[in-house]
């Protein structure tokens, strides 16, 4: 009788984890594991129709068509009396102005709101590859890393790992685990929200002296082009 209680016990825990691994894919799937997203999603021009833009830009009650390059969206508050809709900021999806890859090796696709004055107003993931966040790290840890955003400017020196008051360093907190899926990610945000920032006029644009050649009259042999580095 103790060796059958012994071995029932067992086998119901096998089960248990059974049903476990079989469950966790469809939870994952309908979270943003590897979540479909619409085939259009990088071209078409209402990119609000096809990804839920209000959920990163509480108090919007429209948004405009896709415009600027890298691309984004404008957000605007309800009419007022007189029919006039007040901007309230912009809303940009992460893989329209960059690709940085996390540990999976693919971008963490993520919609992010941005108001007025450049703080980061909403984060969502709609997409992400890294298996990381299913085994043992909830995917509700990402969201909570990104949450740590939320009032910070896109002109503020963010880092993951321990604030540096001295140095006007911002810390985030890392995940325990996937720190390079973290850090790839801050890379995103910052990214994003200063690509757009600089379109809109909240960073002056970087200016570049133009390119000047100069005709040396001497050629090189390629030998002498890969010494110098020109070529590799």
């Amino acid at each position: 009788r103790i060796r059958m209680k012994y071995l029932t016990r067992h086998v119901a825990a096998f089960c248990a984890a059974l049903l476990f691994l079989l469950v966790l894919p469809g939870r994952a799937h309908a979270q943003a594991y590897e979540a479909h997203l619409a085939d259009d999603l990088a071209t078409t021009p209402e990119l609000c129709a096809r990804v839920p833009c209000a959920e990163v830009f509480p108090g919007a009650a429209s948004f405009s068509q896709r415009k600027g390059q890298p691309p984004y969206v404008e957000a605007y508050a309800a009419p007022d009396a007189a029919g006039q809709k007040k901007l309230l900021g912009w809303v940009m999806l992460s893989t329209d102005i960059t690709d940085t890859p996390a540990y999976s090796g693919k971008p963490v696709v993520t919609l992010i709101g941005m108001d007025r004055d450049g703080r980061f107003v909403g984060v969502k993931v709609l997409k992400h590859s890294e298996p990381i966040l299913l085994l043992g790290i909830p995917e509700a840890a990402l969201v909570n890393f990104n949450q740590q955003y939320l009032g910070r400017k896109i002109t503020d020196s963010i880092e993951v790992g321990p604030s540096r008051p001295a140095e006007n360093v911002i810390g985030v907190d890392a995940i325990s685990g996937a720190t390079v899926t973290v850090v790839a990610q801050n890379q995103v945000l910052m990214t994003s929200g200063q690509a757009v920032a600089r379109q809109v006029g909240l960073i002056a644009p970087t200016q570049r002296a133009p390119a000047r050649y100069v005709a040396s009259g001497k050629s090189y042999s390629w030998a002498e082009l890969v010494a110098l580095g020109v070529v590799q």
